[in-house]
């Protein structure tokens, strides 16, 4: 009687290492005296694998470690046979059950070196055990799927090496850094044909951002493109091509946008950058071009019933101001209590905004006075809104 489907995906379900020894039994490949070796080397391995992740004097351990066992097995054997059962049950008869074993280990301990993505220097990753302990009971798609995902990250990191040596930077220089970002520097850079070829500071950036609005990338650095594309290792060649593809589809467009602010474009663009000596001064530099809109909405007043009268202006979507009238204060008033208190478009323009070094004091500010207001400025039973002006007056610039 031919077996059922369902039979059929039982069978398709078994170990590959089930597999393979069936056939090699069934076909004379596995002797019995090797079928014997492997069913003594079996118990020994299940012991060491349950000793390693626990103990061996719990069942459930056992019961895990022979499951562990047999898919390190199967893992190895069909990665290295591609496969192909017979070759599978060759490698069974040549080789002890233990080995086999090892070799399943041995890949993902090699999977588990891997980068888990395209930062380099960042040592955080779990232990090797707790990865093995994972990783022990997945599938063969699964442990494929990771190392292309790994190998690519791997080839990522060198090409990001390479450039950040290309442009002068030593490899022990980078650290803790995505390294898209490094290769999206370089190509940055030998299109601006930015004379000497190197990693910029954050001023160099600046005035990479500023002569390509004016004058456009210039012709030869499209020609120092096709010259560093000439020497730059093949493999790491599709790796440089997808970040200049970025560069020209995402960033150029907005740095050639002259209707957007030089703030606004170092906001966007600036994090997916690599720069070199980021220090007090490059912060400095960055907090000046990205505070043009605070200095000209604050006419650069820091006091605080200033800036609450203009954070509570943005609360009711109205154009700001650093001080009102008694009649707009009311419509304010109204305003908030018709379409409602907006509290976080204030806290994105500190952040968007504010300089850097005031932005927490100013979430402070905005939230415990914002806590108060909200209170009293929406308050139904002040009818003719005398409590909100008297409130605003105290806390508030009303004129």
């Amino acid at each position: 009687m031919p077996p059922s489907s369902q039979q059929v995906a039982l069978l398709d379900d078994r170990p590959f290492f089930e597999k393979a020894l069936v056939y090699g039994v069934r076909n004379g490949i596995v002797t019995q005296q090797k079928l014997a070796d492997i069913l003594n080397d079996a118990p020994k391995g299940m012991v060491q694998i349950a000793e390693f992740f626990g103990t061996q004097y719990l069942r459930p351990n056992i019961e895990e470690a022979r499951a562990r066992i047999v898919n390190l097995v199967s893992l190895f054997l069909e990665e290295g046979s591609g496969g192909d059962l017979a070759r599978a049950a060759r490698s069974l008869r040549d080789q002890s059950f233990l080995s086999h074993s090892r070799g399943g280990s041995e890949m993902l301990k090699r999977l588990w070196a891997m980068p888990e993505d395209g930062s380099y220097g960042v040592l955080a990753r779990p232990s090797q055990k707790e990865f093995l302990d994972d990783w022990s009971l997945r599938t063969l798609s699964e442990y494929r799927q990771a190392l292309a995902q790994r190998q690519s990250h791997q080839l990522t990191i060198a090409a990001g090496l390479w450039f950040a040596e290309n442009l002068g930077m030593a490899a022990a220089e980078v650290s803790t850094v995505a390294v898209e970002s490094v290769i999206r520097t370089a190509m940055l850079v030998y299109l601006s044909a930015t004379t000497p070829a190197a990693v910029p500071n954050a001023a160099g950036l600046i005035a990479i951002f500023d002569t390509i609005r004016k004058k456009g990338v210039p012709a030869k650095g499209r020609k120092r493109l096709q010259e560093i594309f000439k020497v730059v290792p093949e493999p790491y060649r599709a790796v440089a091509r997808r970040e200049l593809k970025r560069v020209e589809a995402e960033d150029l467009p907005k740095v050639l946008d002259a209707s957007q602010p030089m703030n606004q474009l170092i906001r966007d663009l600036e994090p997916l950058y690599f720069l070199r000596d980021f220090g007090p001064e490059d912060a400095s530099l960055f907090d000046a071009a990205v505070s043009e809109d605070w200095q000209r909405i604050t006419g650069g007043k820091t006091d605080d019933n200033t800036l609450l009268t203009i954070f509570l202006c943005l609360a009711a979507d109205i154009a700001p101001k650093p001080a009102l009238s008694r009649a707009t204060a009311r419509a304010l008033v109204r305003k908030l209590r018709a379409d409602g208190f907006r509290k976080q478009p204030v806290l994105a323009f500190i952040r968007a905004s504010a300089p850097y070094e005031m932005q927490d004091d100013l979430a402070v500010l905005w939230r415990e006075f914002a806590a108060e207001a909200e209170a009293v400025l929406l308050d139904a039973a002040d009818t003719n809104c005398r409590d909100a002006l008297d409130f605003l007056r105290d806390n508030c610039n009303v004129v």
